[in-house]
């Protein structure tokens, strides 16, 4: 469980995970922010930064990875792990964001929780 009501961005543009990610994450004692567009993700960015990002892939105004350039290249967040989401996407291209950690989907909550607790204690 999260200790200290930690935060976190979820960039998710598909309803029902972006549901279930919200609602788990919640119970696991998170205080969380959901995005389903980039745009969004972008406008809350500029005044706020979580402990933690987890960003999918493939949305419908944008691209996870440009959303983790963005991130890594800010002074306010560029120590902030970045977790990447995707069914599709190329490890590779995940690492060359910088990114902490490539997510394959499907993902198991429960490993998914382990590995953002993992990060958080880490930074």
């Amino acid at each position: 469980m999260a200790s200290a009501m930690k935060s976190i961005f979820v960039i998710e543009d598909n309803e029902d995970i972006g549901f279930i990610l919200d609602y788990f994450l919640r119970e696991e004692g998170f205080k969380v922010r959901l995005f389903a567009r980039a745009e969004d993700f972008t406008k809350a960015f500029k005044h706020e930064v979580p402990d933690i990002f987890l960003v999918d892939v493939m949305l419908p105004d944008g691209d996870g990875i440009d959303l983790c350039n963005l991130i890594k290249h800010d002074s306010r967040s560029a120590e902030v792990p970045v977790l990447i989401m995707s069914a599709h996407s190329d490890e590779a291209a995940v690492k060359r964001c910088k990114a902490e950690e490539f997510i394959p989907k499907p993902f198991d909550l429960i490993e998914l929780g382990n590995t953002i607790n993992t990060y958080l204690a880490a930074s």
